[in-house]
């Protein structure tokens, strides 16, 4: 009865776990295809992300171009002129073009935004970490928004 039970909990326990898929599975289809050239304003931290999203190669299909602007907005500030919160807004205009730059096949400019609260008494490590992570994340979140909206097709505009 108890080998019968077991031999029940495996076939089970095999059944049900038989379409898991234990890869993710990266839906970037611009990934070592891209050759990445960005703009006047080059923010190192961008740039990095940039080039984890589509890595750098010298054999491409496509060129992407960016150009981005960071704004820096103090919402609170005190009588005695430091900030209390900082917004930050990211605006990143890309073009995607096709083996030659004369070939536009998609452009957008996305825009994306955080608020950060500074402590302005001594060097505080923990703000500075969460300013960094806030910072990266923001940039992944909006180099994702345009590799989700970007068409994959070789037709110029």
């Amino acid at each position: 009865m108890i080998i019968k039970n077991l031999i029940f909990v495996i076939f089970f326990l095999i059944l049900s776990c038989s379409h898991v898929e234990f890869v993710v599975k990266d839906n970037n289809k611009l990934k070592n295809k891209t050759l990445i050239v960005a703009g006047e304003n080059k923010e190192v931290r961008f740039t990095k992300e940039l080039y984890s999203f589509f890595g750098n190669n010298k054999d491409y299909d496509y060129i992407l171009r960016t150009s981005f602007v960071e704004q820096k907005e103090n919402r609170i500030v005190k009588q005695n002129q430091v900030a209390e919160k900082i917004d930050y807004t990211f605006e990143v205009e890309y073009e995607l073009f096709y083996k030659t730059d004369s070939c536009l096949v998609f452009k957008k400019e996305i825009i994306s935004k955080f608020s950060f609260t500074p402590k302005s008494f001594g060097y505080n490590f923990g703000a500075d970490r969460s300013f960094e992570k806030l910072y990266t994340n923001t940039a992944r979140q909006n180099i994702q928004k345009f590799i989700d909206s970007a068409p994959l097709n070789t037709v110029c505009l």
